[in-house]
């Protein structure tokens, strides 16, 4: 553990060196300069030149930059203080000229530093790995590094230690904290068969897992490798940065020639250059940017570009996928009838008896259900599914059906008037019906849907909230179902009967009416969609190339709130960036008047120029921290 803190601290140490070896070097060689020049030591050519050294070793690159930017027709920031500083030097203000490269490279080396600090606050999740593994080889618990892991390999997590794989559980149960991944605060509670992922925290019981990811194939690499990706992309907003900055530098040149002719002092024109260097402005979109992907990479938003945080503050419709976003994606038992003296305890355990041995789904809400309720269920004795129908089963005597109307009907067993509208009535919910006989005899019956997921109807009102006008809901179920779900959950509208290729007509539908349109979906049998759509956002990622690759923006949570986190964290960012531009603009324009007015020499407008450049890079890092507060909500 001390070695792992002293790397920390030796790392931090050099970072340090790195970014403050250029100023400290220039502002040793202005001391030295300026004494010599103030004491008369040597010929003027010495202390000259050493300012001059002080000059082209603090600013050589951004030369070099700016020349570059000139011979390729491009007039940047560089090309700025280019212009700025061959202008004061031709006035033979060497000193003055090395100050001001001073000042820009320490004002230049904390914005680096507070900038990388926000790109490895994402990097730094990778330290999360631990890096030795125990490994069960042979029946015997074996310590390796993390580099010699491989796929298929069982690695052995203890309470308390990090996972360092992705992997699905074998044996053992546990609570996992997956707050790196998927933002949860909760711990979730893990046995045979979950999936786990790399860096997250077992907290409870001793568990194994059978790698299915290891180092950067991990789902927690390819959300930092898609993040510092989405960093590095270039925002629209950006694009108005850059055209801005091509017209203004005429504009200052005229205003300096301007600010001379009046004044007749050279000094007053260097000034305006310098004060009017729109550094503030050129950074005041991609620190934003960077920051507040930060900021939601942590939280289990991935979000693919900047663009897409300037277009979630102009979506209005929401297309939602109702499967695993609106309910949880799995069937459920909703309702359990009894008929003909039956109990509700009889009816689960001998339904459970005769799906013991079945796959189908229905069947397992069923074995979920009985099993929550405290009924232990024997092996049928003989069992027979009947596909798309039910099953048939015996158990020490008894003949057992349960399955759907068709089944029973074709068995010649009579439902009863009773048993009819008992059915009628769960289907006009949206709910599957699985009726149950013992001995040719309807003894129950068990209504199963799709859940509603908990919270959905509050976080639909917080989505209105914050700008949606209208969500609409679409699916592949019947209308039944569609329209039991919709009035549960407040949507405006539903399509049933939905296949993968529609969802997209219905993109193209509103968008061609002028929506601006955001899909969620699964990534997968919604990718036509999550394609076309102004913002696709896949819900529930993890561990899914599919979704990551088709979706503009991924949710590691199977949550709806993360969909309103993301629009409302990027309304947040978008506002900053608005903030961090009138920064710059008063600064530029406050620097620009004092300027040609012959109020600001060239160090008091480098001063100006940079305390803009300091005030946005401090806006754009706060959004590191910024805490989501949705608005709240009544539900009814």
């Amino acid at each position: 553990m001390n070695t792992n803190k002293d790397e920390k601290n030796n790392s931090s140490i050099r970072e340090f060196l790195v970014f403050a070896i250029a100023p400290l070097i220039v502002g040793l060689a202005i001391i030295v300069s300026w004494l010599l020049s103030r004491y008369n030591f040597g010929p003027d050519l010495l202390y000259m030149g050493i300012a001059l050294f002080a000059v082209l070793f603090g600013g050589l690159q951004r030369f070099i930059s700016g020349f570059k930017d000139v011979f390729n027709r491009r007039i940047t920031v560089n090309v700025f203080v280019t212009v700025a500083l061959i202008a004061t030097v031709a006035i033979g203000e060497f000193i003055t000229a090395a100050i001001l490269i001073f000042i820009m490279s320490a004002a230049g080396a904390f914005e680096s530093y507070t900038l990388d600090k926000t790109r490895k606050s994402i990097r730094g999740l990778l330290d999360l790995a631990p890096k030795k593994v125990t490994i069960k080889k042979n029946d015997e618990e074996v310590v390796i590094g993390i580099e010699e892991v491989k796929i298929g390999d069982l690695v052995i997590v203890r309470p308390g230690e990090r996972i360092a794989v992705d992997g699905v559980v074998t044996n053992g149960q546990s609570s996992v904290n997956q707050a790196p991944i998927t933002g949860e605060s909760i711990p979730v509670e893990k046995n045979k068969g979950s999936q786990v992922f790399s860096g997250t925290l077992n907290e409870e019981g001793r568990i194994e897992i059978e790698t299915t990811g290891v180092g950067e194939d991990t789902t927690l690499a390819k959300i930092i490798h898609l993040t510092e990706k989405a960093q590095a992309t270039r925002p629209p907003f950006q694009n108005i940065a850059d055209r801005f900055t091509h017209w203004f530098l005429p504009v200052v040149v005229l205003i300096a020639i301007g600010a001379y002719l009046a004044s007749g002092d050279i000094r007053t024109a260097v000034a305006v250059l310098l004060v009017a260097c729109p550094c503030a402005f050129a950074i005041a979109t991609p620190t934003a940017i960077t920051a507040g992907i930060s900021n939601m990479a942590h939280r289990g938003i991935l979000v693919k570009g900047g663009k897409y945080i300037e277009q979630a503050g102009s979506i209005d419709t929401l297309l939602v996928d109702k499967t695993g976003t609106f309910t949880i994606g799995s069937p459920v038992v909703m309702g359990v009838e009894e008929f003909n003296g039956a109990t509700k305890e009889e009816i689960l355990l001998w339904s459970a008896i005769a799906e013991k041995y079945s796959e189908h789904p229905l069947a397992r809400a069923i074995i979920k259900h009985a099993k929550e309720n405290d009924v232990k269920i024997p092996d049928p004795e003989d069992f027979k599914a009947v596909v798309g129908k039910g099953v048939i089963a015996q158990f020490e005597g008894q003949s057992l059906v349960v399955g759907k109307e068709e089944l029973l009907t074709e068995m010649d067993i009579d439902l009863g008037e009773n048993v009819k509208e008992q059915m009628k009535d769960h289907r006009e919910k949206g709910r599957t019906i699985m009726l149950v006989a013992r001995n040719n005899k309807v003894m129950g019956l068990v209504s199963i849907a799709d859940k509603v997921r908990p919270g959905v109807k509050e976080v639909i009102l917080q989505l209105k909230e914050i700008g949606i006008k209208e969500i609409i809901m679409l699916t592949g179920d019947n209308a039944a179902t569609a329209q039991s779900v919709a009035a549960e959950i407040g949507v405006d509208s539903f399509k049933a009967n939905m296949l993968p290729e529609q969802k997209q007509e219905v993109v193209a539908e509103m968008q061609k009416a002028g929506k601006k349109v955001a899909m969620i979906g699964d990534g997968i049998n919604d990718a036509p969609a999550l394609a076309l759509a102004d913002i696709g956002i896949a819900m529930g990622a993890t561990g899914t190339d599919v979704a990551i690759e088709t979706a503009d923006v991924s949710l590691m949570r199977d949550d709806l709130r993360s969909v309103a986190d993301f629009i409302w964290t990027s309304k947040k960012v978008f506002r900053r960036i608005k903030l961090n531009i009138f920064f710059s603009i008063i600064y530029n324009v406050i620097g620009l008047i004092l300027a040609a007015m012959g109020m600001l020499s060239p160090v008091g407008a480098i001063i100006i120029q940079e305390a803009g450049c300091l005030t946005v890079v401090i806006s754009s890092t706060l959004l590191l921290w910024y805490k989501l507060k949705l608005p709240e909500v009544k539900v009814g």
